[in-house]
């Protein structure tokens, strides 16, 4: 004969199933604060006005924000939606942080315990998250930078790297969303005469790339159809304005014959393509130029700061190689590498920049890449490429412009002067309308101001 269960045995299953459930509740409301800050202010209005006031509050709270989302979806994305998923991103990385860094072996065994790195911040943005992370004793930077791989697998995003912060402190970056993969669309035309900051298209973290000019030289490598027109027109269309007043004079090499940089001949200076003995020449005098200014400038100034009478020069050759590796005749390319090397390595505290681009970013193809600070690395073939553009180490670190697809033209990796991080960024695609109106309505003041330069003097 089978025993039935007491009523005090049902009683005591029943009242186990409900603490169970309670807790349950509680723990998820706990790792959902937003909900349980509703939960309290609804709780503590029936408490005080009965239930009837707490059903008019809660009506009243779910009709707003249904209204906010159907009338003001930006305001909502602002209110509602952008603070509740930080709160459960930011909840997730801390309930995961244990398991994640046990599985990508990131934690140290000492007397049978087991020490792992301490979250001590979590920020987290539209498209990418920031981490601030105390190491365990015995690990460094390098430790993480191999792990990355694995934590943005791990943590749920496709692109994971690491900043130093301070001694035994780092920045883990988790990039969710690819700001990137779209067509970056030109921004309108500047009105503003800033000749050092040009917005030329934007990061992966979904906040503007902004280049600077003054005091630096820029170098952009990749393959064929990796976007390095992109780079150059949209450093082009962001000094519209001060093209057009005189603050900045371009001056354009391109020995593809005009292929690349003829359609926007309006906007230069000076321009050659014709051969590599007139493209030659627009070097050295653009060397003599550099030579008369820091003449006039020395014992006055370190960094010259452009104006109209001494404007900004921007010497842009679309294919180095072609002039300092390529060339047959060995005396026009010796005269090439000789003018380049002498502007990057004195041009710029006079305001006379180069921006340069090459497919082939060999040390015997570019002899002198050390020499420009900042540095543009878009697709290339292999790792070896992207240390050689960037700097070495540059791959390891995140810099994986081997990887980057084919069809995403623009998209690459950028290092400046004193940041050791790389930076992945997309160029804005400028379009052949976009240039030609430019031409149209911000075209360079006539080249006579070109040849009052070159002789260093005054109209007469």
């Amino acid at each position: 004969m089978s025993s039935q269960p007491s009523l005090v045995d049902e009683l005591w299953d029943s009242l186990v199933t409900a603490v169970i459930a309670a807790a349950a509740g509680l723990w998820w409301l706990l790792r959902h604060p937003w909900l349980l800050g509703t939960v309290l202010v609804v709780a503590g209005v029936i408490v005080v006005g009965g239930w009837t006031a707490g059903a008019l509050v809660l009506g009243f709270t779910v009709a707003v924000i249904a209204g906010l989302r159907w009338l003001r979806p930006d305001l909502f994305a602002r209110l509602v939606s952008r603070p509740l998923r930080r709160a459960q991103t930011g909840s997730r990385y801390r309930r995961d942080w244990g398991r994640v860094t046990d599985l990508c072996s990131l934690t140290k065994e000492l007397d049978g315990r087991t020490l792992r790195p301490d979250l001590l911040r979590v920020d987290v943005g539209d498209v990418s998250d920031r981490l601030l992370l105390r190491m365990v004793t015995g690990q460094s930077l390098a430790d993480w930078e191999r792990a990355c791989p694995e934590l943005a697998s791990s943590l749920g995003g496709h692109l994971a790297r690491v900043r130093a912060d301070e001694p035994g402190r780092l920045w883990l970056e988790v990039i969710r969303d690819d700001a990137l993969a779209d067509v970056i669309p030109a921004r309108p035309t500047s009105t503003s005469d800033e000749v050092d900051q040009v917005t030329v298209g934007v990061r992966e973290d979904g906040r503007p790339w902004v280049l600077r000019l003054l005091g630096t030289h820029v170098f952009v490598a990749g393959v064929q159809g990796a976007g390095k027109g992109s780079v150059i027109w949209s450093v082009l269309r962001g000094l519209a304005r001060p093209i057009n007043s005189g603050l900045v004079q371009v001056w354009a090499v391109d020995p593809k014959g005009g292929m690349e940089l003829a359609f926007g001949r309006p906007l230069f200076t000076r321009f050659a393509c014709e051969n590599t003995a007139v493209m030659v020449e627009l070097l050295e005098d653009a060397v003599t130029v550099m030579d008369a200014r820091c003449g006039r400038l020395a014992g006055v100034t370190r960094m010259h700061h452009p104006t109209t009478d001494e404007p900004l020069v921007l010497v842009i050759v679309d294919e180095l190689s072609t002039l300092t590796a390529y060339e047959p005749d060995t005396k026009l390319r010796n005269r090439a590498t000789a003018a380049i090397s002498a502007l990057l390595a004195r041009g710029r505290a006079a305001a006379v920049v180069v921006l340069a681009a090459a497919q082939d970013p060999r040390k015997e193809v570019v002899s002198f890449r050390s020499l420009f600070p900042t540095k543009v690395a878009l697709r290339l073939d292999t790792p070896s490429q992207v240390d050689m553009v960037l700097g070495d180490g540059m791959h390891q670190m995140g810099a994986l412009a081997d990887r980057i697809p084919a069809g995403r033209p623009g998209v690459g990796y950028v290092t400046v002067e004193g940041i050791r991080e790389p930076v992945r960024v997309r160029a804005a695609y400028v379009t052949d309308e976009q240039i030609h109106a430019q031409t149209l309505d911000y075209p360079a003041p006539t080249a006579v101001a070109a040849a009052l330069a070159v002789d260093g003097g005054d109209p007469q």
